[in-house]
């Protein structure tokens, strides 16, 4: 391969111009033909109705929201009904809770 980029690299510009168009539609009449013959598939009558239900716009942007919010909600629960539940603390019971005690820590270099 290196020897024939070393080959291509010895030509003239305008030859090198012309390989370089030659190649591009090569490449590129190998890309078009792939895209022709995915149409058939597209424009298929059986697969014609699936493709407009999958369009509609937003629906699967309002599925996706709507599936989060149920995850979460199942993960979580729901928080307003488990905050009102609690009781407020009163002076005795946060004495009576364990506490740790914080010792500095020096940096040193």
């Amino acid at each position: 391969m290196r020897k024939y980029i070393r080959k291509l690299q010895s030509k003239s510009e305008s030859t090198r111009k012309q390989i370089l168009v030659g190649s591009l539609i090569v490449c590129m009449s190998f890309v078009g033909l792939i895209w022709v013959n995915s149409l058939g598939y597209k424009f298929n009558k059986e697969n014609f109705a699936k493709t407009q239900e999958d369009i509609k716009p937003f629906a699967l942007f309002g599925q996706t929201i709507s599936d989060t919010y149920n995850n979460v909600t199942a993960s979580v629960g729901n928080i307003s009904s488990s905050l009102k539940k609690e009781e407020p603390k009163t002076v005795e019971k946060i004495k009576n809770e364990k506490q740790i005690d914080l010792i500095p820590v020096e940096y040193s270099n």
